[in-house]
């Protein structure tokens, strides 16, 4: 008579906390918790599908029941495994051992019948214990109803909720229990179990199948195992009980994972019949576009952890193979451009997910990332800039860009116009200074001589306090002639040109060109840093 198979996950179930893998802080919580005595009415188990949530309440009922292996043996952070509530508990089978799938049952008559029994006594344990699992399925009622008992619990009672998702959980359910939250496996220590169950089984498994296997099952020591079970499965050809990796790559189905290498290296080069090329073959093969957009967004972030953690170069937990073709990439790419390209995988990540035709959809996104490789980033633009000649005004507004000085009687005269001008500012007259900006027009000028053209706007005793006020400056006096031709234009008009003809130069320069030309939408803004 044959036996029935037993899954690994369910043949190597842990059965003490000690035992628990990767959740070390959890097992010494609970088993000084236990030794002392100091135990709660309600344990709250918090993490990821696969971690042992379920198991660790299995752990705390036979903890809390067992008899020991002489029926003489009391509470215990480590239960015997032998005696007859350790073995009932294990089979499933136990009176005051009471297991209630919350996504099943999720109504308040259900949490009714829980708060009904809980009145009566355990019947052979010391004490009757409720395992609700998924416990965020409850119903807003289902919750409410719980809530008095759960808050004065008999003493003979003990409950222990699991839950994936504890912010679906009420504020006033977990006030009234003790909260544990089991991590995600490291997968050092998942390889590491692997390992060890694999030889149990007769089995030994290729380091990079353990690397795969680990990075498969994403923190979950059940998910692990079914891989583990699975590639096992595949391995048992009678020959040779060996779990090699090329099996485990066809199993996870990462036999694709070069030809992504090979996209996302033909991405960062901008060669857009590369990307489609490989692209489509994926997609003739019978990949998904929202998957082959996963994978992508998966490698670059693996891309940015390489280049801002150089240390990960040596990291034993990813496969050599993808750390050396990692490495390549990497190596002449900048993290501002990994995170645009993040951004915009990301962005076209809901556009091929609500895509009528996703594989199109994953091309034009594609397409978009390589003209992107060819943009250069702000750096390179500021760099570019700083190393061509940009134009020199030849006339500047005569404004201080350092706090005005106080007034000074000057000796030498100015030798320009727009020295005078400079001298009537630091004299802070504002209102004069103003006028010579913008309603002067220079016909010609020697020091202490000048002659210029006034606008309708000067006032008309512009002229004498122009000449009291230099007059007073250079202890000398001056002539100022108002004359009816033409002049130069105003210091404010002749910087309003140069500053057009500076902005045109900028507009015309190659880098502002070809951005232009990449985004057809852009505009290009001005700011005047000038006070």
């Amino acid at each position: 008579m044959s036996t029935v198979y037993r899954v690994l996950a369910r043949k190597y179930r842990p059965m003490t906390l000690s035992e628990l893998v990767g959740q070390e802080m959890l097992a010494q919580a609970l088993t000084q918790g236990i030794e002392a005595n100091r135990l709660p009415h309600a344990f709250l188990l918090h993490g990821i599908r696969g971690v042992g949530k379920t198991t660790t309440a299995r752990i705390i009922a036979r903890s809390l029941n067992c008899l020991g292996a002489d029926g003489k043996g009391g509470i215990t952070p480590n239960p015997c495994g032998v005696c007859t509530s350790c073995v009932n508990i294990n089979e499933d089978r136990h009176l005051d051992v009471i297991e209630m799938d919350a996504a099943s049952r999720t109504g308040v008559d259900d949490i009714r019948d829980v708060i009904e029994s809980s009145r009566y006594k355990a019947v052979v344990g010391r004490f009757k214990v409720f395992i609700i699992d998924e416990v965020h399925m409850l119903s807003k009622s289902a919750f409410n109803a719980l809530l008095k008992t759960l808050e004065e619990p008999p003493p003979h009672v003990k409950f222990i909720f699991a839950t994936t998702e504890i912010h679906k959980i009420p504020e006033t359910i977990l006030s009234r229990c003790m909260r544990f939250d089991l991590k995600r496996i490291e997968p050092e220590d998942l390889m590491k179990h692997l390992r060890l169950i694999a030889e149990k089984e007769g089995f030994q498994v290729e380091q990079e199948a353990l690397i795969n296997l680990a990075r498969a099952a994403d923190g979950s020591l059940r998910d692990g195992l079914s891989l583990l079970d699975q590639a096992i499965a595949l391995a048992s050809d009678g020959k040779e009980a060996i779990v090699k990796n090329v099996v485990v790559q066809a199993m996870l189905g990462l036999a694709d994972r070069e030809r992504i290498f090979l996209l996302v290296r033909a991405l960062f080069e901008g060669n857009i019949e590369k990307t489609l090329t490989v692209t489509q073959s994926l997609l003739k093969d019978g990949g998904d576009a929202t998957m082959i957009l996963q994978d992508i967004l998966d490698l670059v972030y693996w891309l940015t952890c390489l280049k801002t953690v150089p240390q990960l170069q040596n990291e034993a937990s990813y496969p050599l193979a993808d750390r050396q073709q990692g490495i390549a990439i990497a190596t002449p790419l900048n993290v501002p451009l990994l995170m645009r390209a993040w951004q915009l995988l990301l962005k076209g990540y809901e556009e091929v997910s609500r895509a009528p035709s996703p594989s199109q959809s994953l091309e034009m996104v594609l397409i978009r990332l390589c003209y992107m490789a060819d943009i250069p980033s702000l750096d390179q633009l500021l760099d570019g800039f700083n190393k061509t000649p940009m134009p020199v005004r030849s006339s500047q507004l005569p404004v201080a860009a350092a706090p005005i000085p106080a007034p000074s009687v000057s000796t030498v005269l100015p030798s320009t116009f727009e020295e005078m001008v400079k001298l009537i500012e630091t004299a802070k007259e504002p209102l004069l200074f103003s006028h010579l900006l913008h309603d002067v027009y220079l016909v010609s000028y020697k020091p202490g001589d000048v002659t210029v053209r006034l606008s309708s706007k000067a006032p008309v005793n512009f002229v004498q306090n122009l000449k009291q006020i230099l007059s007073k400056l250079t202890h000398q006096d001056w002539l100022i002639h108002v004359s009816q031709e033409q002049g130069e234009n105003t210091l404010t008009q002749q910087k309003q040109k140069e500053q057009k003809k500076t902005e045109q130069q900028i507009l015309d320069h190659p880098i502002v060109t070809a951005i232009k030309e990449t985004f057809p939408d852009s505009k290009v803004t001005f700011i005047n840093q000038e006070t």
